[in-house]
């Protein structure tokens, strides 16, 4: 008897379970969602990182185009004269910073290399200084001019290359014309002579004007770049003086 008894109280446990299940709401399980959807898959893009140091690239030369070479000497121990560091012209050797353009590396027969973080810029001297004398146009003569006295040559004149660096490296030029002047007649004069490294170089003395260098003409103080890109780039040169009111020719050789 208590085995029926038994049994028949989990047949009524069982079906009290049932008729709970039957009668309680049923809801449905939360699902599990993320708060922002994951960022879909984006294929790597080369070009914009060829964009990206391209940028960069630009506009350290748009930078360095703001210097400009008024003239040089070239060769391992080249030494550059440059516009646009400071309020006068500068002289930087090769291997020098030059502000924040980076470092002169090299100094060619015609312009020098700069290089900023693996990127280099070419700076090149004005045209009318690289151009080689071949190219270059004699200045016209006028025939009905009053006659002047015959040109003559002087004693050839030799000087080294370091003669002429050694004119370079006072850093800043701010006295780079120191000792000169434009005549009212045309031309560069030599006022002091003994004020200006140049003049006594080219053994120049107080009182001579110069006409042209190469065949080309120097008309103001300003084309003294002209003399200094000669000198710089070239071995054997002419230069046409007026001493003492009579036109002269001195000739120049410049050794390693």
């Amino acid at each position: 008897m208590l085995i029926q008894y038994l049994l028949a109280a989990v047949c009524i446990w069982l079906f009290a379970g049932l008729i709970w299940q039957w009668i309680t709401p049923r809801t449905s399980s939360p699902a599990l969602r993320l708060a922002y959807a994951a960022p879909k898959i984006q294929s790597f893009n080369p070009d914009a990182v060829v964009k990206l140091f391209a940028t960069a690239s630009n506009s350290v030369a748009n930078e360095a185009s703001q210097l400009s070479l008024r003239a040089l000497v070239s060769g391992a121990q080249g030494i550059a004269i440059i516009d646009g560091l400071e309020a006068s012209a500068v002289a930087v050797k090769v291997g020098d910073q030059v502000g924040a353009y980076g470092q002169l590396i090299a100094a060619q027969h015609d312009h020098i290399v700069l290089d900023l973080h693996g990127t280099q810029k070419k700076i090149y001297l004005p045209a009318a200084a690289s151009t080689p004398l071949a190219n270059s146009v004699a200045p016209q003569i006028n025939h009905t001019a009053a006659p002047t006295a015959p040109s003559r040559t002087e004693a050839a004149v030799s000087l080294t290359r370091g003669q002429l660096t050694g004119i370079l490296q006072g850093g800043n030029l701010a006295n780079w014309s120191k000792g000169l002047g434009t005549s009212a007649a045309g031309g560069i004069v030599v006022e002091q002579a003994n004020q200006q490294q140049l003049a006594q170089v080219l053994q120049l003395r107080d009182g001579d004007i110069l006409k042209a260098i190469n065949g080309r003409s120097l008309n103001k103080l300003d084309d003294l770049s002209l003399l200094y890109g000669a000198f710089s780039q070239q071995n054997q040169l002419s230069l046409q003086i007026q001493r003492q009111d009579q036109s002269q020719t001195i000739s120049y050789t410049v050794n390693p």
